[in-house]
């Protein structure tokens, strides 16, 4: 066992480790390698939480773990590291590095494939939190960073110098704000007065990583708590801007926090909404799609208008307002597309209890599961009876034999990354294809995050 500062042994359960992340450690073992879990599954399963994913940390180099895994992929350039296939399934392993060199005058990390040991690898990590390795021979929890203490006083720290820490990489400030929400933890003063002094440098991050983090702080089961600390340390204004704006426009002085918002006000169903994505997270353990965050955000900007607007200017509406945002951000064209399909639809989800016009049809369409999830966060912040969320279950079950599919979502989480890992692909209604028409390739998504958990 590597000589950590702390060797807690026996914390860890190994009924409750992936067994395929077992095989990818004992296999790497196997071959004269280090291998231990490490980071958010080390970190969960001593909070005694289920992880979402199960990541590995080597001294095999990614060209070792080819050769070693044949069901595997290496991927990334900035940060490369191999993707172990078990089915859908992902067993994400990465070699131990060292902090990189930085240039002089800029902090910011640009590259990251400097191999080192073990105790380089956890000192690089962003928090104490995440920099818990599990060596599965010795049953113990090695810890070079002090993590296990501050895990069991429920605070975020960076470790070494949290001001350094953030310029090296900015990302890591959402993060924080994640982690502090979705554990019900506090950031360590030294930690917030770096977040505080160094928000500006958000904007250093490319569009791609930031994106995700938004959409992780949403799933995560703290994304009301998140965006509180978000508008708290100003970073809102760094990250989504235009859509600030948006509620600056509606009404002045804009979005305020959960204790200033108004009943009645867009902010005010915009907490609640949050709130109860939250409670759907937690009581589902499933993942909400990106069109049904994006309807999150933007049902509040259209409230006033959603039932008296006519049919076309309420879609010009959502397009008008989603466009400027969804640019400066880079969201994709078929998550917007799905968002304004949940929007419209819940127009006419509601009709069906307000003009008593039934339209089962809607049940048939491609997007009315997302539809139906969000009508049940909708339902859920406003207080209402239900029965419009129960009748659509009921048309649906009537649609599909009398079973009651799309109740809750059919979404399951993977097992780690903050709802980013592998997902479940949605079962394309079947289209009448020319004799000619070759069978569709499968699309394999490739790509990585710097740091997981």
């Amino acid at each position: 066992m590597a000589d950590g500062k702390a060797g807690t042994r026996g914390a860890i359960s190994l009924r409750d480790v992936d067994p395929d992340a077992l095989k990818v450690v004992r296999k790497l073992v196997a071959g004269g390698f280090e291998a231990y879990l490490v980071g958010g599954c080390v970190r969960d399963l001593y909070l005694k939480r289920r992880p979402k994913d199960f990541d590995v940390a080597t001294s095999a180099t990614p060209e070792a773990l080819r050769r070693t895994f044949r069901n595997c992929r290496i991927i990334g350039r900035r940060f490369k590291l191999a993707h172990v296939f078990f089915g859908p399934k992902v067993i994400e392993t990465s070699t131990f590095r060292t902090t990189p060199i930085a240039a002089e005058d800029d902090p910011l990390i640009t590259h990251d494939n400097e191999w080192g040991t073990v105790e380089d690898d956890a000192r690089r990590r962003d928090f104490t939190i995440n920099g818990l390795f599990y060596d599965l021979d010795a049953d113990a929890i090695i810890d070079f960073v002090d993590g296990l203490s501050d895990l069991d006083r429920g605070v975020i720290r960076t470790i070494g110098d949290p001001l350094l820490r953030f310029q090296e990489d900015p990302v890591r400030m959402i993060r924080a704000i994640k982690f502090a929400a979705r554990l019900d933890f506090t950031i360590e003063t030294q930690t917030w007065n770096a977040l505080l002094a160094t928000v500006q440098d958000i904007a250093k991050c490319s569009r791609a990583r930031v994106l995700e983090e938004i959409y992780k702080l949403m799933r995560g089961g703290g994304a009301r708590r998140s965006f509180e600390l978000l508008l708290e340390t100003q970073m809102l204004q760094h990250l989504m801007p235009s859509y600030l704006e948006l509620f600056q426009k509606l009404t002045p002085p804009g979005l305020q926090v959960p204790s200033r918002s108004l009943p009645g006000a867009p902010g005010r169903l915009l907490w609640d909404l949050l709130g109860a994505l939250d409670e759907f997270t937690s009581a589902t353990n499933q993942i909400a799609d990106n069109g049904v965050l994006l309807s999150v955000l933007f049902a509040p900007l259209i409230d006033d208008q959603w039932m008296t607007a006519s049919r076309q200017g309420l879609d010009q509406m959502i397009d008008d307002l989603m466009m400027p945002f969804c640019s400066a951000l880079g969201i994709a064209r078929r998550d917007r597309e799905l968002a304004r399909q949940i929007l419209m639809a819940h127009r006419r989800m509601v009709e069906a209890i307000t003009r008593k016009k039934k339209r089962p049809s809607l049940v048939q369409r491609q997007y009315f599961h997302d539809a139906l999830v969000f009508l049940g966060l909708s339902v859920k912040a406003r207080g209402g009876d239900g029965s419009e969320l129960l009748l659509w279950q009921r048309l649906a079950a009537a649609s599909h034999g009398g079973s009651a599919p799309f109740a809750t979502g059919d979404h399951e989480r993977s097992d780690d990354d903050d709802g980013t890992g592998p997902r479940k692909r949605r079962k394309k209604r079947s289209r009448l294809r020319r004799r000619d028409d070759a069978p569709e390739r499968p699309r394999v998504a490739a790509g990585a995050t710097r740091e997981r958990g």
